[in-house]
Formats: C-alpha cells, sequence, structure tokens
C-alpha cells in the first residue's frame, strides 16, 4: 500500500510538471519567433523606404559600392521629380506620397533584375546600372523617363496630373571616389534642369562638376513657356 500512495501522488506531480514544461518550451517559441520576426522587420525598415519599398540611402550607396567594384562599366543615374513641390501645395501631402509610390512601382516594373533603385532623398531616387555602358544608362533613363510621363496619376477624381522626371546619366568606373560620381551625375541631372526639366542628360567632361546641391533644388528656375502639369 505504500508503494502505491507514494507513486500515484508523484505520477500526477510529474505529469503537471511535464505539461509545465512544455507551455514554458512553447511560449519560449513563440517569443523566438516574434523576435526574429522583430528583427526582420528592423532589417528591413534600415535597408528599404518604408514609403516606396525601395532601397533606403545607406543601404543603396552600400550596394553600389560592393557592385561596382567587380564591373567594368556601370552607370549611375539620379532622378529627381519635377515641380514636385506643386503636388504637395495643390493636393496636399497624401497625394504626394502616393506619387513617390507611383514612382517605386515604376522602376521596379521597368528596371532588370541585378538593378538597384534606392530614394535617396525626399523626392530623388538612385539607380545602379551594373554592366553597363553611358549610352545604353541614356536610353533606360529615356524609357523611365517615358514611362513615368504616361502613367495615369489622378491625385483626385477628373484631375490627373501628368509626372514627369529629370534624370541625370554618369558612367560609374570602379577607382572613382563616390562623390566624383555623385557630382557628375547631379552635374547632368542639373543641366537637364537647366534645359527644361521632363528630359535625360548624359554627364559630358564640360560640365560644370559642382552644380548647385539638388536638394537645394533648382526648382525656382522656371525656363520661359514652360508648360503645366495639369491636365
Amino acid at each position: 500500500m505504500i508503494p502505491w500512495a507514494i507513486t500515484i501522488p508523484l505520477g500526477l506531480y510529474m505529469s503537471k510538471q511535464r505539461f509545465k514544461l512544455i507551455g514554458l518550451t512553447n511560449r519560449l517559441k513563440e517569443v523566438q519567433t516574434n523576435l526574429r520576426q522583430a528583427n526582420k522587420a528592423l532589417e528591413r525598415r534600415a535597408n528599404f523606404d518604408g514609403m516606396t519599398g525601395l532601397l533606403s540611402r545607406d543601404s543603396f550607396f552600400g550596394q553600389l559600392d560592393q557592385m561596382r567594384a567587380h564591373k567594368k562599366t556601370n552607370v549611375l543615374m539620379i532622378i529627381d521629380v519635377d515641380h514636385f513641390k506643386d503636388i504637395n501645395d495643390s493636393f496636399g501631402h497624401p497625394a504626394g506620397d502616393q506619387a513617390l509610390i507611383l514612382l517605386g512601382k515604376i522602376f521596379r516594373k521597368t528596371l532588370r533584375k541585378g538593378d538597384l533603385a534606392g530614394r535617396i532623398g525626399g523626392e530623388e531616387f538612385g539607380i545602379f546600372l551594373p554592366q553597363t555602358s553611358a549610352p545604353e544608362g541614356q536610353i533606360i533613363g529615356e524609357i523611365i523617363r517615358h514611362e513615368i510621363e504616361n502613367t495615369f496619376f489622378e491625385p483626385y477624381h477628373n484631375m490627373r496630373h501628368v509626372i514627369t522626371v529629370s534624370i541625370g546619366v554618369a558612367g560609374v568606373a570602379s577607382h572613382e571616389e563616390r562623390g566624383a560620381l555623385m557630382g557628375n551625375a547631379d552635374a547632368a541631372l542639373f543641366n537637364a534642369k537647366r534645359r527644361g526639366r521632363n528630359q535625360v542628360a548624359l554627364f559630358e567632361p564640360w560640365m560644370s562638376t559642382k552644380p548647385r546641391l539638388v536638394h537645394d533644388k533648382v526648382r525656382d528656375f522656371k525656363p520661359i513657356g514652360a508648360h503645366s502639369n495639369f491636365r
């Protein structure tokens, strides 16, 4: 009787402890899963722009530096939305956000596998084309520009706004400093803006290597006879 009196309660106790251990194990697995998901979310937030889904500025230039070290002919584009302030002022910032999201979709649809696209400023984007010559980059820039101009964007019902971009294209050499590459692409972009916007400019040595910063925006420059983007 004594062994039975000891075995039955002991068995119940052990069973209860085993269920507790299973519960703790399951909770630990759940915590580990949540932690992995949180780490992935943090990694994505660091590497990708939360609005457009394109690469963040740091991630874009980090990958650009890695890729250009192993490729001989590459192209860097800087793309700036023309008169972006007008969209925000006329339709509100949510419409401006929708325009940027739309551009992100166009880049993903138009670019090739292996190309890099990142949001490097408010309405400024960087595109890196590996194993691409400068003339080829100019052609791809024209394809992107044409695709954006002809993509339907309607901030309000029955009111279409035509989004246009100016694009600066520059060849990328593996030995050049990143600042020099950016300066060349900025100079080409400045030239495209100066010539009236909504066009692609390929960097040439005669262009100024120190244009007014794109972030200062050449927005206040309005060529005579400029057309409105509203249709």
